[in-house]
């Protein structure tokens, strides 16, 4: 819920709000490749953002902006 909160209840992708979709909680960087499950290191996607994303992770996409 803080992540959420944090990040105003919004997709940091597109800006989505959870009232149009379902907002997901995703790791910045995967678990799998050195990532956290602290606060600082999850942002909130709204579902199709999260599962049009595949395996990249979030911080090259967000980088790139």
């Amino acid at each position: 819920m803080k992540v959420l909160s944090r990040d105003g209840f919004r997709c940091v992708f597109c800006g989505c709000t959870g009232e149009k979709t379902s907002l997901h909680v995703d790791h910045i960087k995967p678990v799998a490749k050195g990532g956290s499950s602290k606060l600082d290191f999850l942002a909130t996607l709204c579902e199709e953002c999260n599962l049009g994303k595949g395996t990249q992770d979030i911080e090259n996409i967000l980088g790139g902006k």
